[in-house]
């Protein structure tokens, strides 16, 4: 093994491991405050704050213009350059959050939610500090330092949700959320400059600038388009059920957002580092590539099966009895969260090579698909929305491999060899879940000895399934990982 291939193995590692614990130790203590509130604050609070949050999460997206991926990307890149995307990216944020303060009236006319426009001035400010952070975060991720970025996210975190709690217990209602999300922006700039990479100075490039502009406006729109993927789905529920609603939504698709990062990020984040760095070697390329779905599906794929099969006694257990109903979003977004695991690897892959216009065409019929299936569920309850607003999500999978294998050389017999062991191993799983649980009635247990029970069987027999069915798989992905630790 070469020294060059020896050194991106190993930091390749290393930034698996730090964006594991950066994603883990960051989400873990998120899930604990986020248990802690959802108990004190009412549906109607979360909704408000809910609506917030999705309109500044579109906002913040222009903001960044898709620039921390192109300088991740770009093979060598300069001062002069980051310069200027770090003035680029304060004199949008400011742009923004003034027009965002102006028209917030009109925001929460159009929404109906009378109280979001007090929220959303006063919530903007969090885009113009996070976009003094941008620039440094992305040469972070770009020298594989994630272990600062793990510090960072835990500490934020922490101190966030002991402000955010604080509030909440001293009956500031929906404003306790806006302190913790204010809170969390400011200590993850403040601890991301106290070690910074770079320093800002006074010499900007237009011509490099420019460069980077053109990637990166092909991931903005990517990303623009899994907003609408992903997030617009609030707005709609929003603005047609009201407040209440979305906040059960909230809460509902908060555990399937938190296992989407805390399984897929800590890959995610490190596959286009990783992958950008050998793009231009197609057979090492797809070599990660196999390596890296095989540990997903083995992994990530089966937790949200589980966490399908028990979203019931799940959401009872972590929410309480107000929050019973948040089951019937969480089943069919896990099962989702399942195939999306495996999905986004292409994404990943085709943004490396210098394809991004491509995993745009995979974001546009996503889009397509789900802004049809919100049209057409306008009127319905929220359980109709959110099955349909799946099904529309899954639309673009075949579309997405075909892509993958085109441009990066994959094969798709060779992704079902890898994956199909651990999907059969998580339907038996899956099963065997459901049908214990009428078994499980008959002896009186309490919800949460009813969850471990449930989550206890679904592991042993997916361990089961595995020893029988993808036992050589598993086997070669835990070969890979030493191998990486050798060399």
């Amino acid at each position: 093994m070469s020294s060059t291939t020896s050194s991106l193995g190993n930091k390749v590692l290393s930034g698996l491991i730090w964006s594991a614990v950066r994603n883990w130790g960051g989400r873990l203590a998120t899930i604990a405050v986020f248990f802690l509130l959802a108990r004190i604050l009412s549906p109607d609070e979360f909704g408000v704050f809910a609506a917030a949050i999705a309109v500044l999460a579109f906002i913040e997206i222009i903001a960044e213009q898709g620039l921390a991926d192109a300088v991740v990307q770009r093979p060598t890149i300069g001062p002069r350059e980051l310069n200027t995307v770090f003035v680029a990216n304060f004199l949008v944020a400011a742009l923004l959050v003034t027009a965002t303060w102006l028209g917030a009236p009109l925001i929460a006319s159009v929404m109906g939610i009378e109280r979001l426009t007090e929220i959303l001035r006063v919530s903007c400010l969090g885009i113009l500090i996070s976009s003094l952070g941008f620039c440094q975060q992305a040469l972070f991720r770009r020298n594989f330092q994630y272990r600062w970025l793990a510090v960072r996210t835990v500490a934020a975190t922490v101190v966030s949700g002991a402000v955010g709690v604080g509030l909440a217990l001293a009956g500031f209602g929906v404003w306790s959320l806006v302190g913790q999300f204010l809170t969390s922006t400011s200590v993850n700039l403040i601890l991301l400059w106290l070690k910074p990479v770079w320093k800002p100075g006074l010499k900007f490039s237009f011509v490099g600038f420019g460069q980077l502009v053109r990637y990166g406006s092909n991931v903005l729109g990517m990303r623009l388009l899994d907003f609408a993927n992903t997030r617009a789905i609030e707005l709609a529920i929003g603005a047609w059920l009201g407040a209440a609603t979305l906040g059960f939504y909230a809460v509902g698709s908060r555990i399937y957002t938190i296992m989407m990062q805390l399984l897929s990020s800590v890959v995610m984040d490190v596959a286009h580092s990783g992958f950008s760095r050998i793009a231009g070697e197609r057979e090492r390329l797809a070599q990660a590539y196999y390596r890296a779905m095989t540990a997903t599906a083995a992994l990530a794929m089966p937790c949200f099966v589980l966490v399908s099969a028990v979203a019931s006694e799940l959401c009872m257990t972590v929410f309480g009895a107000k929050w019973a109903d948040t089951a019937d979003i969480l089943a069919p977004l896990a099962l989702l969260g399942a195939v999306q695991t495996l999905q986004y690897y292409n994404a990943s892959g085709l943004n490396a090579i210098g394809r991004s216009a491509t995993a745009l065409a995979i974001a546009i019929v996503k889009a397509a698909a789900t802004g049809a299936a919100l049209v057409a569920t306008k009127g319905q309850g929220l359980d109709i929305t959110v099955k349909i607003y799946v099904l529309a999500q899954l639309v673009a999978t075949p579309v997405s491999f075909y892509l993958g294998r085109r441009y990066l050389g994959v094969s798709v017999r060779r992704i079902l060899r890898c994956v199909i062991p651990f999907a059969l191993s998580a339907a038996m799983m899956f099963f065997a879940v459901g049908a214990i649980g009428p078994a499980l009635s008959d002896f009186g247990l309490n919800q949460l000895s009813d969850l471990a029970v449930k989550l206890a069987a679904g592991i042993t027999v997916y361990a089961m399934g595995i020893a029988l069915l993808g036992r050589r798989h598993l086997i070669e992905s835990i070969q890979t990982i030493k191998s990486m630790r050798r060399g």
